[in-house]
């Protein structure tokens, strides 16, 4: 027995020395990552730990009483959790008709359950869903101007409390008749620095109430787009006006979130269910359009003016390259150096409790979070915000100034509903990895670019992986003026804007200096360029009178008449023998080239990722539709007294695709040097619409039809197209279902046989 136990520890002791010892993290109850530009995860360290998790009955919150047993009751009715700027912490209990104040350590202070109004007169909250508390004015001294605001849900009202728990008056829906009754009921608040009340009201679909400090309505604000699907537009052009009238409103979604930021602007957040708002939500994660964001930042005035930088919509969870559901989320909190929070609770067939957290820029720093019993998961997850926690005290000079202010600890703390224990306020502490982070943002956000280059730096060193950090990096070397440098930390991680603005620093420097030699090249280029057309016109005429078959070289020269004389050139590339199948295939063979050079040669801000195809990708691309109109358009123009013969329409098509490959050529040359995609996608579509002219009129001529004749046939050529390629598909997956069907025939009697 000694002897195998002896064994046991010396194989542990080896794999010890192996594989060192395990992280403490490595058993946390849930993982922590960032995506990719693609859409994948990527795990990154632990941004936030849970410490603990505390129901009501941890926190002295006695006022539920005993069960038959003798026990204490779980309460299972807690909607919402605010803190203030001392840390306290604000619980809307629906159930009990109560708030629950906390101190910073998370023990029972106080109970808001009853007051008395204005009149004397004994009032009770009711089903309270929401609450918010204003911070002092100063916080280095003992004023204390807050006040605490609570949303009243089964009254229907709003109450307003002092910082010392003191009624001080309520706010009853305003009598605009533009709110109904219905419409008022608040289950979430925000106040901001000005004294204005944001209401997000259940039945309230017009957007966010909005209301002056004296509780007067002052209009909506944010209002969510409705969304109308096709079968419905179509539908409504074969109705009535009565029957309009009697269909059913499609209404827009209310907004279930609502709080605000230390500059007043307004972070709200909506759940989308209606199938056609879930698609429209699905769309606009990798669009990163705001419209049907399940999160918004709104300025005072209503308009969206949240950043969304990222690789993809900051709207919680990414599923383009997955099977995940998308985020269902019910609550966002504000934390510090303009990074945010959003919590997504989403109890569909895939449960998930999960937060996500992003910078001001909207591109994403971390996200974690799971379901489970273990702690730092959550059951439901129901409301969040972020804790201040002092560390250390401010510093003042000998005349009362202030040198240092207060360092604090911001903790998130996350409401869950359902757990064994009753409702729970899980403690999530920030790691050495957040605080990095956090430091990097706030040196960004005061311009302190060295310091935010080490922090970004320190952060790599925990996690080479985070994308953000290089592009931290990249962004402070450029307003340091280090271009180049900043280019090869911003070209790691995508970031193309910021990539622009360094290349056309360094374009601006580049060109400040070459520009006399610059602008010579371009006109000795030009002179050049015309020289050699001057040549090939020559050529061309001292061709026209050569009696017998044209050379390879001067059938190539011909397509520098075509394309400036489409009429007469066309007439003589098939009258005169001016071209010839072999030039017409090597102008095919330059357009496939061409595009190959534009899939393998573009321009870093043009193609960030480095994607490419193949030739033969290319050679398809080019060839499939070439060949499919020539058969198309044979086909049709021997029905309809078509002149051409199917060498003719082929040789005809070559020529007129000819002067694509070079705009191709130019346009993709000038992606490396250029930022801007105006001129280069003014290149390519000036090449396409020249080749669809020359195209066009070479089937004037080639099969001698008018203009509204050849019309119709080009036309006509589009639909027979459609036509043969449904064929094709058609008669392919027939091909492969016998082929199939014959592979297990043979399988099953070789099987039967053995």
């Amino acid at each position: 027995m000694k002897s195998k136990i002896t064994k046991i520890l010396i194989f542990a002791v080896i794999a010890i020395m192996l594989f060192g010892t395990f992280s403490a993290s490595a058993f946390d109850a849930y993982d922590t990552y960032t995506y990719s530009i693609d859409g994948e995860p990527m795990m990154s360290p632990h941004a936030y730990t849970a410490s603990t998790s505390l129901s009501f009955q941890d926190m002295k919150v006695d006022y539920a009483g005993t069960d038959e047993e003798g026990k204490m009751k779980i309460i299972q009715g807690a909607q919402d959790v605010v803190s203030d700027e001392r840390g306290y912490i604000y619980l809307a209990d629906k159930t009990n008709n109560s708030i629950v104040v906390l101190d910073a350590y998370y023990r029972h202070v106080k109970t808001i359950s009853t007051y008395f109004d204005d009149r004397g007169q004994q009032k009770q909250l009711k089903e309270p869903e929401g609450v918010f508390v204003t911070p002092d004015r100063n916080l280095y001294d003992d004023t204390d101007d807050g006040r605490i605001y609570i949303c009243d849900t089964g009254n229907k009202q709003i109450q307003v409390f002092d910082r010392e728990y003191n009624y001080e008056r309520t706010i009853y829906k305003p009598a605009d008749r533009i709110i109904d009754a219905d419409s008022f009921v608040p289950q979430a608040i925000a106040v901001d620095l000005y004294g204005r009340i944001f209401i997000s009201s259940q039945q309230c679909f017009e957007g966010i109430i909005v209301l002056a400090n004296d509780g007067s309505f002052t209009g909506f604000i944010g209002a969510q787009k409705v969304t109308y699907s096709i079968l419905d537009r179509i539908w409504s052009m074969f109705q009535s006006e009565e029957q309009r009238k009697r269909t059913e409103l499609n209404i827009p979604t209310a907004y279930n979130n609502v709080t605000v930021d230390e500059y007043g602007f307004v972070y709200a957040t909506i759940n989308f269910k209606e199938a056609d708002d879930r698609e429209s939500q699905l769309s606009s994660i990798e669009s990163k359009t705001a419209t049907y964001s399940p999160v918004k930042k709104l300025n005072s005035m209503g308009k969206q003016i949240m950043k969304r930088n990222g690789f993809f919509d900051c709207g919680g969870e990414v599923g383009i390259l997955s099977t995940a559901l998308l985020s269902t989320i019910v609550d966002v909190a504000i934390g510090p150096a303009g990074s945010w929070t959003i919590l997504d609770s989403n109890t569909q067939k895939i449960k998930r409790a999960r937060t996500f957290t992003y910078n001001s820029n909207g591109e994403l720093l971390f996200a974690f979070g799971d379901v489970g019993g273990q702690l730092g998961n959550c059951v439901n997850p129901k409301a969040i915000t972020y804790q201040p926690v002092k560390v250390s005290e401010p510093v003042y000079d000998e005349q009362g100034g202030l040198l240092v202010p207060a360092e604090y600890e911001y903790r998130l703390l996350i409401l869950d509903k359902g757990g064994q224990r009753g409702d729970e306020l899980i403690v999530y502490s920030p790691t050495e990895y957040c605080n990095t982070i956090i430091d990097a943002l706030e040196n960004e956000n005061e311009h302190k670019y060295s310091q935010s280059i080490e922090c970004w730096q320190d952060v790599l060193t925990m996690n080479n992986n985070f994308d953000l950090a290089y592009i931290g990096i990249g962004k402070a070397l450029y307003n340091q003026g280090n271009y180049e440098e900043a280019k090869e930390y911003l070209e790691v991680a995508y970031e193309v804007d910021f990539w622009a603005k360094a290349q056309n620093a360094l374009s601006k420097d580049f060109t400040s200096k070459w520009m006399i030699p610059m602008v010579v090249l371009v006109i000795l280029v030009l002179v050049l360029f015309f020289k050699f057309l001057g040549w090939a016109k020559k050529k061309n005429k001292a061709t026209a009178l050569k009696v017998g078959r044209k050379t390879y070289a001067e059938e190539l020269l011909y397509v520098f008449h075509l394309v400036f004389h489409p009429f007469d050139g066309f007439w003589d590339l098939k009258h005169e023998k001016r071209g010839s199948v072999r030039a017409a295939t090597t102008f095919l063979a330059i357009t496939v080239i061409a595009f190959f050079y534009q899939s393998v040669g573009q321009g870093y801000y043009f193609n960030p990722k480095g994607e490419s195809t193949s030739i033969l990708v290319q050679l398809a691309a080019v060839l499939v539709p070439v060949f499919l109109f020539i058969i198309a358009n044979w086909c049709l123009t021997t029905l309809f007294d078509g002149e051409g013969s199917f060498k003719d329409i082929y040789i005809a098509c070559c020529y007129a695709i000819a002067p694509l490959p070079l705009f191709v050529i130019l346009s993709t040359i000038l992606t490396n040097v250029m930022t801007g995609g105006s001129i280069v996608s003014l290149l390519v579509t000036f090449g396409y619409v020249w080749a669809a002219l020359l195209l066009f009129f070479g089937m004037v001529v080639t099969h001698d039809y008018s203009i509204v004749k050849n019309i119709i046939t080009i036309l006509g050529t589009i639909v027979a197209m459609v036509v043969i390629m449904f064929v094709v598909i058609l008669f392919s997956a027939l091909v492969v279902k016998v082929v199939s069907f014959l592979i297990t025939l043979v399988t099953e009697i070789v099987a039967n046989l053995s």
